[in-house]
């Protein structure tokens, strides 16, 4: 605003120390770099764009964390010590009257956050399930990424964490438990 480049990414002391540990990964034979989760799609491009500059020019994978519930929320963010964007906990709080109606919004916001930082570029989406897969079975719907029947055959059973479908159903069409 007053003259000054917004900055996005955590710049603190150890920032260029932990870009140069990155470099010597990639330098070694890592083919690509999966991100901590974020709740900002400008922090994803901004910290690409420092990776670039520091000369990590492998693809940079996004990690979406699925939300859940309001106090998963709160403690992944807390812990993390992830930057929540401006209103983003009052929307979220708002919604968190059942964690049916908080997993809707979860499923929202998530999709608005996946279609941005492809939008920016990103070569993929990876999602931080936690054995709950029915917020980023919903968000690739919401993104029409996946059909309604793909989406069904995911939900088939009683509860995330008790169909564990592997993702391979959603593209092969097996239900194969993993």
């Amino acid at each position: 605003e007053d003259g000054k480049e917004k900055v996005f990414v955590c710049r603190d002391a150890k920032f260029t120390q932990e870009l140069d540990y990155l470099k010597l990964k990639i330098d070694a034979g890592s083919d690509f770099i999966i991100t901590q989760m974020f709740l900002d799609p400008e922090v994803y491009c901004d910290f690409v764009k420092a990776c670039r500059a520091h000369g990590i020019n492998v693809p940079i994978i996004p990690g979406i964390m699925c939300l859940t519930t309001f106090g998963g929320l709160c403690r992944m963010t807390d812990l993390c010590k992830t930057r929540v964007p401006a209103g983003m906990l009052d929307a979220a709080k708002a919604c968190s009257g059942t964690d049916d109606e908080f997993k809707q919004w979860g499923i929202k916001m998530g999709a608005d956050l996946c279609k941005k930082v492809l939008e920016g570029g990103a070569p993929g989406l990876h999602f931080y399930t936690l054995n709950l897969e029915r917020v980023s079975v919903g968000i690739l719907l919401e993104m029409g990424m996946i059909t309604q029947e793909q989406a069904d055959s995911c939900k088939a059973g009683d509860a995330d964490a008790k169909t564990m479908v592997s993702a391979q159903g959603i593209t092969t069409g097996t239900t194969e438990k993993k």
